[in-house]
């Protein structure tokens, strides 16, 4: 077994030898599923053949709807019950909060907090849709732009001369996006993948080992799909997901898959590289 949790809902190890000579990646769950989309993040990084140790993270300030808060305080853990510890890298999923200002979010300061525990107390970081126009804003002041139709779909970066190739897919499903001029206009930041349809989607800090990922890289070959048929039966306005079946899908999640399990295995291994290479050359992710 290459991917061990030391907690969550999935399958916990409670050996406390598992996690030796593991690279540790903790995992902020900001997502209403939280079994689902640990479940989706488990089997993405057993495809990377690694061994890795997961841990689960809540925000202990939100209320969570969707299940029991104290089944989820027993199963998770939160930035009071890990401050004193260190992992190889910090993975934070998205949320479905794209519509509010980031003042309203009840966890938004635990969120800023994290972020700057991070900084000391994790290796590198990897922020994912919603998370990631959070931590662009909180490390930038990049501005999230809401938008009036939902960026849903399977999109390929069509940049050229980045270290990604140019076919790398990622799944989108998202009502907000940053602004291509604003982030060419801050010298921090570099874009790696970059879509019309999308704006940037995939970018680097260039002094801090954080990448930022406007997308859901961990989704199954279902779940746009799911996601599609929920909010028609909710009445909502929404378009068919974009460049992807609704009957077949797994055309376009065999291409995708390979581009997400590349982007998590390159992640994990710098991870581990820069940790063990601390005082050497290697500084910085080679993205």
């Amino acid at each position: 077994m290459t991917v061990i949790c030391t907690n969550g809902f999935s399958r916990p190890n409670t050996d406390p030898t598992a996690s030796q000579q593991r690279t540790s990646i903790l995992v902020l769950n900001l997502m209403p599923n939280k079994q689902g989309t640990e479940d989706q993040i488990i089997s993405l990084f057993e495809e990377t053949n690694l061994p890795i140790a997961l841990t689960f993270m809540y925000p202990k300030s939100h209320v969570w709807r969707h299940g029991d808060q104290a089944d989820l305080a027993e199963n998770y853990v939160s930035l009071d019950d890990i401050s004193d510890q260190y992992f190889d890298g910090l993975l934070v999923t998205g949320a479905p909060l794209e519509k509010l200002d980031f003042d309203d979010v009840d966890f938004w300061s635990e969120f800023n907090a994290i972020r700057d525990w991070s900084q000391t107390h994790t290796t590198t970081q990897l922020f994912t849709c919603w998370s990631a126009q959070a931590a662009l804003y909180t490390d930038f002041r990049l501005p999230k732009i809401n938008l009036e139709d939902k960026i849903f779909g399977v999109f390929e970066n069509q940049l050229l001369g980045t270290s990604l190739p140019q076919w790398f897919q990622i799944p989108q499903s998202r009502f907000s996006a940053v602004d291509r001029t604003d982030v060419l206009n801050c010298p921090a930041v570099s874009i790696l993948g970059d879509n019309q349809a999308t704006g940037p989607f995939i970018l680097k800090a260039n002094n801090q080992n954080t990448l930022y990922v406007l997308g859901h890289p961990e989704y199954n070959a279902d779940t746009l799909s799911t996601e599609y048929y929920r909010d028609l039966e909710k009445h909502q306005p929404v378009k068919a997901p974009e460049n992807i079946s609704l009957t077949a899908p797994q055309f376009a999640y065999a291409h995708w898959r390979c581009c997400s399990r590349y982007l998590y295995q390159e992640w994990v291994k710098q991870s581990f590289l820069l940790k063990e290479n601390n005082s050497h050359e290697q500084k910085q992710l080679q993205f």
